[in-house]
């Protein structure tokens, strides 16, 4: 049986709190024996700016946190399609994108199949390097969902992967009629 080429993205904001989450998971990796074809990379904002390393692989699984409007510690595990982008005063651009990205290699048929595992935060406002307790308590959770997406391949399915709660719009819609007097 060949194995898969596996890349492990651990994304995240380093100053954000919770939104630090995917550097706290590499760390946790990093520590682990981890199998030969698996490469784990810590790229902070710029998955957009590795496509070369995106290319050619199997699977990609991206770490991070999603905005999902689920419980804060909610773990979510979501297909590309799936990817929540609020726009709020919080918008999220580097994983707008690490979209843009995966969209690129799917118009060129070079895709790997990807996954993306993480959990809502609870606070990316407030400057700091320390995630929530509710956050930090669900890493080895994610860790251990990482590890059976490497080693059984069980989570991309058909099955959906998170509730299907519709994210509320947070800013107004404007009508043209606002526009005249």
């Amino acid at each position: 049986m060949v194995k898969k080429n596996i890349l492990i993205l651990c994304a995240h904001y380093p100053f954000g709190t919770d939104a630090s989450f995917g550097y706290h998971v590499f760390k946790a990796l990093e520590k682990m024996h981890l199998p030969e074809n698996l490469e784990l990379m810590d790229i902070g904002e710029f998955a957009s700016l590795i496509p070369h390393e995106i290319e050619g692989r199997d699977k990609l699984i991206v770490i991070d946190i999603f905005r999902t409007g689920d419980k804060p510690g909610t773990i979510v595990c979501l297909k590309p399609e799936e990817i929540p982008i609020p726009w709020d005063d919080a918008t999220d651009v580097a994983k707008f994108h690490l979209l843009e990205t995966i969209q690129d290699f799917t118009l060129l048929g070079k895709c790997p199949e990807t996954i993306l595992i993480g959990v809502v935060p609870k606070d990316i406002k407030t400057i700091g390097t320390e995630l929530t307790p509710e956050i930090k308590s669900k890493i080895p959770d994610v860790i251990d969902l990482v590890m059976k997406e490497i080693t059984e391949g069980k989570l991309t399915s058909d099955k959906p992967t998170r509730s299907k709660k519709r994210l509320q719009r947070t800013t107004k819609k404007t009508k043209i009629k606002d526009f005249q007097s």
